[in-house]
């Protein structure tokens, strides 16, 4: 039987559907992933439409049988427009979305809280993308119970010393000391770098964006997030492949 259902929702994807429709991957409190059909959005301003980005309350059609869902109305909290003034926060929203598109399977409204807050945080504080972007990673990887221990190697259990260089398990899909690591240099965690991501990781999203780092370690955190994002995606995301993330900020 055909019915009306909402959820908070955010839109993760939008590609034409037909003529005059748009097909939108939304990501709901409610259903997970799901993907909804707008009809007339390419061709109505009266239409109701659904921008990447935006989040609100999404009212939808669904039928069960067919396993669809359209789209009837929403009722929209935040836009996020401010997000595509600035490439760096565009680049990285649209890294947020995919990575949570391909980590499919986690608490969807644990992952829906996190986008939203990331979003947010885009839009007030555009001069600080990579720290957000570092911060999203992190916490993405403890929705998906991949929260790593920074002050113990997960494997052999030995307390890391305090000016130790960690490296990387791939089989765990953790950090863990050198005699347990895996894969090669490029996931290599400094003493550094481990004291900020364990002081943070604790910390509200809002006030780890507000610890300052010097330019230098946030580009080598930065990057290290970025190969573990792509690991925990199974290895490809189109909004790395160009590289514009891993030279912008």
């Amino acid at each position: 039987m055909e019915r009306n259902v909402s959820s908070l929702a955010i839109v993760l994807h939008s590609i034409r559907y037909g003529q005059m429709n748009r097909r939108l991957k939304l990501l709901t409190v409610d259903f997970g992933l799901i993907d909804v059909v707008s009809y007339g959005a390419r061709k109505s301003l009266k239409a109701v439409k659904g921008d990447v980005f935006s989040d609100g309350q999404f009212f939808l059609y669904h039928n069960p049988v067919k396993r669809d869902y359209t789209l009837k109305d929403v009722q929209v909290i935040a836009t996020h427009d401010e997000i595509r003034s600035d490439l760096g926060s565009n680049y990285a929203a649209l890294f947020f979305c995919e990575l949570v598109m391909k980590t499919n399977g986690g608490d969807s409204a644990s992952q829906y809280r996190l986008l939203s807050t990331a979003l947010d945080l885009l839009c007030s504080q555009p001069n600080l993308v990579a720290r957000i972007l570092i911060q999203f990673v992190l916490r993405l990887l403890d929705v998906c119970g991949l929260q790593a221990d920074y002050a113990r190697c997960p494997i052999c259990e030995r307390v890391y010393g305090q000016q130790e260089i960690i490296q990387f398990n791939a089989q765990l899909g953790a950090p863990c000391c050198q005699q347990c690591a895996t894969l090669d240099s490029g996931m290599i965690l400094g003493p550094g770098a481990r004291r900020y991501l364990t002081l943070t990781k604790e910390m509200d999203y809002h006030r780890a964006v507000e610890i300052a780092l010097s330019e230098q370690a946030t580009l080598r955190i930065k990057a290290y997030m970025l190969r573990y994002a792509l690991i925990l995606s199974g290895g490809q995301l189109n909004t790395l492949s160009g590289g514009m993330l891993q030279t912008l900020f």
